[in-house]
Order: structure tokens, then C-alpha cells, then sequence
């Protein structure tokens, strides 16, 4: 295995010597922001060594962000903390699922100004422990309770309660999971 890596990195050399200095740097700066976003972020004491996070995940501000143990963010899954004060959060056991988008706030929309000149009004945003996020749901700065499934493509703007199944733009509560057989 040992060999089979090194044949790849020898591979991978010879490829990017043959680029030209523009593309050598456009390649630089590609993976300095792979890097911030999707591996330094993991180092944060708030990231529980044993999650699951996808190389391709995306964690910002991510020293507002905390991840507990066993939760698994599923490739091009988001969680983004707040730009000042507001949290993310994710439980134990949690699942977030591929393209879903966990934020803590949305941009302030009551203005003439141009969105990106508005300003960010900050939320914390919870997903509890064993609660499942399906792929492309997002989540602004609410409370997703434990066990509760959130379903595909749903967006969810207000707190859903423990054990309910949310679906929908916006989501509403459809059901609840029955326990699980004794």
C-alpha cells in the first residue's frame, strides 16, 4: 500500500510539474482554501475526534462551531457558526446529510441595500443528539430536536421538537418516530 501511494505522489509531481506558473498558482490558492475551510477547521477543541467529516464538508467560523461524538457530516454538507457570536451546533450520533446547509443566521433582508451589504442577523442553531438532517435540508438558526429527522431538500426556519419528522419549504411537523421495538 505503502508503494502504491508513493506511485501516486511521484505521478502527481510529474503532472503539476508540466503546469504553468499561472496554473501552479491558481492550484495554490485553490488548496489554501480547501485547507482553511475543510482541514484546519477540524482542529478546534469543539470537534469531537471521533466525527465523521467528509473532506469535502464545509465547516466555517468554525470556533462557533461544535460537533459531538459519532455525528457524521456527509460530503458537501454545511456547518457554519455565526460571523460574531452565534453557535452551530451538532449532537452526538447526528447525521447531516450530503448538500445539507446548517447555519447560524441568515442575511438581514429588511433593506434597500444590496444582500451582501445588509448584514448577517446571527442565531444559534442546534441539531440534537441522533438527529438526522436528509441530503440538500437546511437549517437556519433553530433548534432541530433529538432524533428528529429533517426530510430532503425541507427548509427549516423554526424549532422542531424532539422525535418529529419535519418536511417541506418551510417545514412543518408531518409525524413523529415511533420508539423503537423493545
Amino acid at each position: 500500500m505503502l508503494i502504491a501511494r508513493l506511485r501516486n505522489l511521484v505521478l502527481a509531481l510529474r503532472m503539476l510539474s508540466t503546469l504553468d506558473p499561472e496554473a501552479r498558482r491558481a492550484l495554490r490558492a485553490v488548496a489554501s482554501y480547501v485547507s482553511e475551510e475543510n482541514i484546519q477547521a477540524r482542529r478546534f477543541s469543539g470537534i469531537d475526534s471521533s466525527a465523521v467529516i467528509s473532506p469535502v464538508a464545509s465547516l466555517r467560523f468554525a470556533e462557533r462551531v461544535r460537533i459531538g461524538a459519532k455525528a457524521t457530516l456527509n460530503p458537501y454538507s454545511c456547518v457554519w457558526g455565526g460571523w460574531s457570536r452565534a453557535w452551530a451546533r451538532i449532537g452526538p450520533g447526528a447525521l447531516i446529510g450530503t448538500g445539507a446547509v446548517v447555519v447560524a443566521g441568515r442575511h438581514a433582508i429588511h433593506s434597500e441595500l444590496a444582500l451582501r451589504d445588509t448584514g448577517f442577523e446571527e442565531a444559534d442553531v442546534t441539531v440534537g443528539a441522533g438527529a438526522g438532517i436528509s441530503a440538500n435540508a437546511i437549517v437556519i438558526g433553530c433548534r432541530v430536536g433529538e432524533n428528529a429527522i429533517v426530510g430532503p431538500s425541507s427548509v427549516v426556519t423554526r424549532d422542531v421538537p424532539d422525535g418529529a419528522i419535519a418536511v417541506g419549504m418551510p417545514a412543518r411537523v408531518v409525524g413523529y418516530r415511533s420508539p423503537p421495538p423493545d
